[in-house]
């Protein structure tokens, strides 16, 4: 498939639900070979915690202690996943490169009626599109979701494992990988420490990189995604803001434009940035 740095004429999010689940792993375990890179976002029910301070004036420990409260007390709604290559081209799943697709995963485990949530969260999330009431019907159980996601070979299953994925990259993404390992966990509660949990992501995902701390030393750029996407020009082609596989679908589109941009469109040059995670080791 020729190279998409144009992007192909059409975008689509693959919306997964506990019928197909099986169905779009089967797809995905297919493409990870040469799709070895991972943007990815969460939607989850918002926070129960803080410290009323700013972030930045907390120690890491204290961050990642209010991250594990938040985490271990709730449950994940969406995680959006969109593969790509090495040149930043889309699966294109027999379409010839017209049609670039992503996936979006809802969660059956929340169930808004009874579990704890922040209700402005609720809110936003449900004005975004995000239908509460079908998530205990139709969602993806979240273990069986975990023992897919492993087969896949995107994460590592053991400590003599590597994943296959050279690369997972998230937007501001301590929460994003912090859900994410309560998944992979069978819903357990997340290490203690914050040398734990960084120890797991190392084992789990191999080589990451977050786009808010990398955008450090990227002169005009600030705030949220949104913002960033708005200040490269990054338009949102499909879906909404706050649903995980749109979300997701902007974190690569952004990551690309960054690393043309402001690193010579050069792996090596962004490599300097992975492995820290922004809200957790940098604020």
């Amino acid at each position: 498939m020729p190279s998409q740095r144009g992007g192909p004429p059409y975008l689509v999010v693959r919306r997964v639900w506990a019928w197909n689940l099986e169905y779009e792993f089967s797809i995905i375990a297919s493409l990870v070979d040469r799709f070895s890179y991972v943007a990815f976002d969460t939607e989850f029910p918002g926070f129960l915690y803080s410290t009323g301070r700013p972030h930045r004036l907390l120690p890491p420990s204290l961050r990642y202690a209010l991250l594990k409260a938040n985490v271990d007390e709730m449950e994940l709604v969406q995680l959006g996943l969109t593969l790509f290559d090495a040149f930043g081209d889309l699966p294109d799943i027999g379409t010839g490169g017209r049609v670039g697709f992503v996936w979006e995963f809802n969660f059956r485990e929340f169930d808004v009626r009874r579990d704890p949530q922040a209700p402005d969260s609720i809110d936003l999330l449900r004005s975004s599109g995000i239908d509460f009431d079908r998530l205990p019907l139709d969602g993806i159980d979240s273990g069986h979701f975990a023992a897919l996601l492993y087969r896949s070979g995107l994460v590592a299953h053991c400590r003599f494992c590597r994943p296959l994925s050279a690369r997972w990259i998230a937007f501001h993404g301590c929460y994003d990988f912090a859900y994410l390992i309560k998944v992979l966990g069978n819903g357990r509660p997340l290490p203690d420490t914050l040398e734990e949990f960084l120890g797991l992501v190392n084992l789990l995902f191999g080589e990451t990189v977050d786009l808010k701390y990398m955008m450090r030393g990227c002169k005009g750029l600030s705030g949220g995604l949104e913002s960033v996407a708005s200040t490269l020009g990054v338009p949102r082609q499909a879906g909404k803001s706050h649903q995980a596989g749109s979300d997701s679908l902007v974190t690569y589109q952004v990551y690309l434009k960054m690393k043309q941009r402001f690193f010579n469109d050069r792996d090596a040059k962004v490599a300097w940035h992975r492995g820290i995670i922004y809200g957790l080791q940098a604020c």
